[in-house]
């Protein structure tokens, strides 16, 4: 028996002597940004159209959003119809889908001046038959202004043809589109801790009026050079280093190749109308170094946050600091979180308050 207690012995000295190990884990996920408004214009004829950032939460890219509102002469009977199922059939006293239920004539139509009334059954439009409501649209859309048509409808049981005079209605339509965004080739390594798209071309000169290049900063690492920098998502580059934005893919090798120089890149962006300009440090910040000697201690210090413990577990003492993901504002913002003995002590420290607990129960903030 006596010949085990050198070999448990000399296992948990080797445990403890173990020198510390470090490790490579990746950086931290990307923050995105929060949707706005690029550009809204309204021509002298009403027509409207808005260019806005779509991000997207799940993958921290971003797209264009394009809605466009429009005016347009329609021909129009002036009718509004529902489709005869069985059950409407079956309370007006006709066969199911014989044609259209007409639940609203609009006042001073061609159809009210007509003598077409609501409760009537449309049964054709000329000599097409009317059985299902988009058909209705899809007929109007052959006529032309002042031209009159045979309108047949049932009427009680008994069939009427009445002759309605099609008008014109203006009306709104709206459509809405999304446009990708152009990326480049990403580098090897980061650098920088940013995600650049850019605007096409034709886009570019429909909202800014002009062939230059926008680069949108569309993610943003926490903790990395371009947030430290105060660069946020939602950023669109409007200068770097004093001159024209180039292409995204040269503006990403760029990046590069500072980065591997150790040179400083500077930008001036606009978010909302508000400029910012910034001199931005890139260098190859990747990864994640982990001290480790078993049981004993424990230090992983990242991009966006440190943690270092002592005893199993961090059961003695650990603490914890991280860049929060305020993307609200371009200060760097901190949280520091401290506890000890099994949380008998435990600190929290934000930038606006900290909060203190001890023996799990007494709390109280300053």
């Amino acid at each position: 028996m006596n010949h085990r207690t050198p070999m448990k012995s000399s296992f948990l000295t080797i445990l403890l002597l173990l020198p510390a190990c470090v490790t490579y884990e990746e950086a931290d996920e990307p923050i995105g940004g929060v949707d706005y408004e690029l550009v809204s214009r309204t021509a002298a004829n009403g027509d409207r159209e808005t260019v806005a950032l779509d991000f997207s939460a799940a993958t921290g890219d971003c797209r264009l959003r394009v809605e466009s509102e429009s005016g347009r002469d329609r021909p129009s009977l002036g009718l509004r119809v529902i489709e005869l199922d069985h059950g409407r059939a079956q309370n007006r006293g006709v066969q199911p889908f014989s044609g259209l239920l007409v639940s609203l004539v609009a006042p001073d139509s061609g159809a009210a001046r007509a003598g077409v009334e609501a409760g009537d059954v449309l049964l054709a439009v000329g000599a097409k038959e009317t059985v299902y409501g988009k058909q209705l649209a899809q007929i109007e859309e052959g006529l032309g202004r002042d031209q009159v048509v045979t309108v047949r409808v049932l009427r009680g049981q008994t069939e009427r043809e009445l002759q309605v005079t099609v008008d014109v209605r203006r009306e709104r339509e709206r459509h809405e589109e999304f446009v990708p965004l152009e990326s480049g080739v990403q580098p090897q390594r980061p650098y920088a801790g940013v995600h650049l798209r850019g605007v096409p071309t034709e886009w570019c000169r429909r909202i800014w009026g002009d062939g230059r290049n926008a680069v949108v900063v569309t993610a943003v690492v926490a903790g990395s050079p371009a947030w430290i920098a105060g660069f946020r998502a939602g950023d669109v580059i409007e200068a770097v280093d004093g001159g024209p934005v180039p292409p995204v893919a040269d503006l990403t090798r760029l990046v590069a190749q500072r980065g591997e120089r150790g040179e400083p890149i500077d930008w001036r962006v606009r978010r909302r109308g508000e400029a910012y300009e910034a001199t931005l440090e890139p260098y190859d910040y990747s990864g994640e170094s982990n001290v480790w000697i078993p049981f004993v201690f424990r230090l992983r210090n990242g991009v966006r946050k440190d943690v270092w413990t002592v005893g199993p577990l961090g059961l003695v003492v650990a603490n914890r600091n991280e860049y929060l993901a305020d993307t609200s504002t371009r200060a760097t913002r901190t949280r520091n979180v401290f506890h000890a003995l099994l949380g008998l002590i435990r600190v929290e420290t934000t930038p606006d308050e900290t909060d203190v607990r001890l023996l799990w129960l007494i709390h109280f903030d300053t």
